[in-house]
């Protein structure tokens, strides 16, 4: 599953939707595609100091949840890591929810704003959500090791300020300090298989050490 596809999991709510998102939300979403597409060996650092990203590959991409954002950095050349999630949707949530609708994951209903507004989401199948919360909360509490996957969703909800909001349950026996220091140690030693994997735990180091995204406020969800 897509690092963007767990993160929106949680951190849509469990009411009827749209499939649009807030600010501060979306600023994760993109960190979120970023990953992927550094997974998807499309992304990569650059050798300067200041968090460069570059294209690598070549070619069109696939995965559409993937295509989009991969156009737009295209159009942006180089970037640092800092604007590209700043993009205004880099990450497309409509996209998203496709790519989830497709899996049986969530379906689309009747649209909000007597019809004239974005269509609502429903999940279908929550036991997705329950095994995501169930993994991070093991890993949170060091009985699992974190995989480069799970690393990333929980650097992208400490830098958005959304961590005890969103794992309200998972993490009610932990201070927001203790979560910090957590997630900043996962980020720090969860194990890279390869290249694409290190650049992922780069990005995790830099998003939970560097405020790059902006911090959440917390009524903001999609």
């Amino acid at each position: 599953m897509l690092i963007s596809e767990k993160l929106y999991l949680l951190m849509a709510n469990n009411h009827p939707k749209p499939e649009a998102v807030m600010s501060q939300a979306g600023y994760g979403m993109n960190a979120a595609v970023l990953s992927d597409l550094m997974i998807a060996g499309r992304v990569a650092f650059s050798d300067d100091p200041d968090s460069g990203i570059q294209l690598i590959g070549a070619g069109p991409c696939p995965d559409p949840v993937l295509a989009q954002p991969l156009e737009k950095l295209e159009k942006k050349a180089v970037t640092t890591l800092g604007e590209a999630v700043k993009i205004p949707s880099l990450c497309n949530v409509r996209r998203v929810t496709d790519s989830l609708a497709k899996q049986g994951i969530i379906e689309y209903g009747a649209k909000s704003l007597f019809g004239l507004g974005k269509e609502r989401v429903r999940v279908l199948n929550d036991q997705i959500e329950r095994q995501i919360r169930h993994d991070l909360a093991a890993e949170m509490h060091g009985e699992k090791t974190p995989g480069i996957s799970d690393s990333a969703v929980l650097s992208i909800l400490q830098a958005t300020g959304k961590t005890h909001q969103i794992l309200a349950e998972e993490l009610s026996s932990m201070s927001e300090p203790q979560a910090r220091e957590r997630i900043a140690e996962i980020a720090q030693d969860t194990p890279a298989a390869d290249s694409v994997q290190r650049t992922v735990a780069t990005m995790n180091v830099i998003i939970t050490s560097e405020r790059l995204i902006p911090t959440a406020a917390k009524s903001s969800y999609f």
